[in-house]
């Protein structure tokens, strides 16, 4: 039963309270619970190439600017952002100070936890034809922001975090299912996985991004023609396969390399590149600077 006094902002305003409490300063903290991270940064940004996870992530405080494709989305406190699959992404902080940083809280998912929860609850949200991309911006609604509440407070409690944690996030799925923009969250986080075949065409190119595959390949995995392939890949994740294949190469050699003790022609040969020459082309036009001067960037931030 929820309160009359309740409202999106008081709701937000204990989170940002309670949430101060953890002990970072910016970036990412990860809490007891294995899906459930927070986000803060304490001032804007520049535009950053990155892989969206599979996830759910509720902006508490500031803006942030989305770039899917040729679409920019602006968002901010009391929206959320939600991708199904592993979403090549660009990405800006538009709001944020010491005083009032950038914040948001993240749960990790699995499309089939959501098919789950739609089959279990007996939802039947209304169902387009159309394939839409794997990413998304919504609003959240009240409901949804107080399970995430007691989960966060239940983060400190390991134990007791370990059994009801579970079933917040299919209490989040569900609410997210069922609320304003549910049917926006259910078409576009399941339904073209159950009907186009793309999401085994994406699986395959992710699970294989460090080999040399083709085009007629990967339409094959999917049963479908190459020309329908590139159509319904592109449609969800506004690359065609090879340029997604791509992507995901060029985040793993950062990770590698953010890592240390691998220099870059293993980091690129790692990750399936045969030209050392063309890696550090194509590295530094996703992320506008060579390997080397892109990682002691990201470290300089970091200290």
């Amino acid at each position: 039963m929820i309160s009359n006094s309740e409202t999106l902002e008081s709701v937000m305003s204990r989170l940002l309270d309670f949430m101060s409490q953890f002990s970072f300063f910016h970036g990412t903290f990860q809490t007891n619970i294995p899906f459930l991270s927070l986000l803060r940064e304490v001032k804007p940004s520049v535009v950053e190439s990155g892989i969206l996870d599979p996830s759910i992530c509720i902006v508490i405080q500031g803006n942030k600017k989305l770039i899917i494709g040729e679409k920019s989305i602006e968002y901010g406190a009391g929206n959320y952002i939600s991708s199904s699959i592993d979403m090549p992404i660009s990405g800006q902080v538009l709001k944020a100070s010491l005083e009032a940083p950038y914040t948001a809280i993240r749960i990790i998912f699995t499309s089939e936890e959501i098919a789950s929860v739609v089959l279990e609850a007996n939802i039947k949200p209304r169902q387009e034809n159309q394939l839409r991309e794997g990413a998304f911006v919504g609003n959240i609604g009240l409901e949804v922001l107080l399970v995430f509440e007691r989960l966060l407070h239940l983060s400190s409690d390991s134990q007791t975090a370990a059994f009801l944690a579970p079933t917040m996030k299919r209490e989040i799925i569900y609410r997210l299912l069922i609320g304003e923009d549910g049917g926006v969250f259910y078409n576009s986080m399941l339904l073209h996985h159950e009907t186009s075949g793309i999401s085994k065409a994406i699986h395959h190119v992710k699970a294989n991004f460090d080999r040399s595959i083709t085009v007629d390949q990967i339409a094959r995995i999917g049963n479908m023609s190459t020309s329908t392939l590139h159509h319904k890949f592109k449609a969800v994740t506004t690359l065609t396969p090879i340029q997604y294949q791509k992507q995901l190469r060029l985040q793993e050699a950062r990770r590698i390399l953010l890592g240390g003790g691998v220099d870059v022609t293993i980091a690129a040969f790692q990750v399936g590149y045969e030209s050392l020459t063309q890696f550090n082309r194509e590295y530094k036009r996703l992320f506008g600077l060579p390997p080397l001067k892109d990682i002691q960037t990201i470290r300089a931030k970091k200290t």
